[in-house]
């Protein structure tokens, strides 16, 4: 826990020819920050009580062993639970090679957040990239998936939807009639989406949960082309099957908005808005992800509204 080889550190207070091991040190501020040593019935103390053991600690794979020897043994020496799960993830590539400041091989992150937004930052990096595995980033590769993903994918089912309750509907979102075949399979995959995604993220598997909600996604855009809303709309007789599918079409959408809430809270949230959700089911803060799969929750009338493009058509960088 001590070293006499360097001149920098907290000396030990029975010898000052040692100074604390800075990972000794460092380690402590998990729990010291929390308020442990704190008397129990303190604020501080009933916080650290609260707050630990942490379920999950996230470290970078080439600090592991501090993590999963040394911290342990300081923990069971001071008669204080374990974490529950060490998770080690892996390193970001470029070209092949972990980023470094000496080599000049990073790319900034404001550089990527400044073109793309933050929200599409983090579908990138936990979409493309299996936590826990070294990754490569490539700024085509980025542009492909928020073109096709993103905008193609959700932010034009999202623009699609909310415009057609606006241009047939006067901007109310209208009752659903008898559910088909079609209506009753995206609410079984739903139910299906919301059990494999919640199972992922519990075990930090961020890649599976997001392919299992783009599923969704892709699920309802080949419902939307199936079902050709429009058409519908040029006979009077088919208002009925209209309105059924664009409660389909904005309920997907609201479940789709709480289900990628954590990974896009931004354009999420506008979403949740564009809806009418806000207005009548209460902040999306506030939703739970086991009543995501509880089918028609939107109540009829919400105000809908066609808002910007969630994921807009990007210029190209220039080289």
């Amino acid at each position: 826990m001590s070293r006499s080889s360097v001149g920098w550190g907290i000396p030990l207070p029975w010898d000052e020819q040692q100074t604390v091991y800075v990972w000794f040190d460092a380690l402590l501020n998990y729990i010291t920050a929390i308020g442990y040593g704190q008397p129990a019935d303190s604020e501080a103390g009933k916080r650290f009580a609260e707050i630990w053991p942490a379920n999950v600690h996230l470290v970078g794979k080439d600090i592991l062993r501090f993590h999963a020897v040394y911290w342990p043994a300081m923990l069971m020496a001071a008669n204080l639970p374990l974490p529950g799960k060490v998770f080690a993830h892996g390193w970001l590539l470029v070209g092949g090679e972990k980023m470094s400041k000496t080599k000049l091989t990073g790319i900034a992150p404001s550089q990527i957040i400044d073109h793309f937004g933050s929200d599409a930052f983090r579908y990138y990096f936990l979409r493309a990239i299996s936590f826990g595995n070294d990754g490569s980033f490539s700024w085509e590769d980025m542009s492909a998936r928020y073109v096709a993903e993103l905008a193609n994918g959700l932010g034009n089912l999202a623009s699609r939807g909310t415009a057609m309750v606006n241009r047939y509907c006067d901007g109310k979102l209208p009752a659903a009639g008898v559910a088909t075949a079609a209506e009753t399979a995206l609410s079984d995959q739903l139910v299906a989406v919301v059990a494999e995604a919640d199972a992922a993220m519990d075990e930090l598997d961020f890649s599976t949960a997001i392919v299992a909600v783009k599923g969704f996604v892709d699920a309802v855009n080949m419902y939307v082309t199936e079902q050709e809303p429009w058409v519908l709309a040029k006979d009077e007789a088919q208002a009925e099957r209209l309105h059924t599918v664009l409660y389909t079409i904005c309920e997907s959408l609201r479940a789709m908005s709480v289900l990628y809430y954590p990974l896009m809270p931004n354009t999420m949230a506008e979403l949740w808005n564009d809806l009418g959700a806000a207005a009548t089911l209460g902040s999306i803060d506030d939703q739970h992800i086991g009543d995501v799969a509880h089918w028609g929750q939107l109540p009829v009338g919400a105000p809908v509204t066609k808002g910007a493009g969630l994921f807009p058509r990007l210029e190209e960088v220039a080289e």
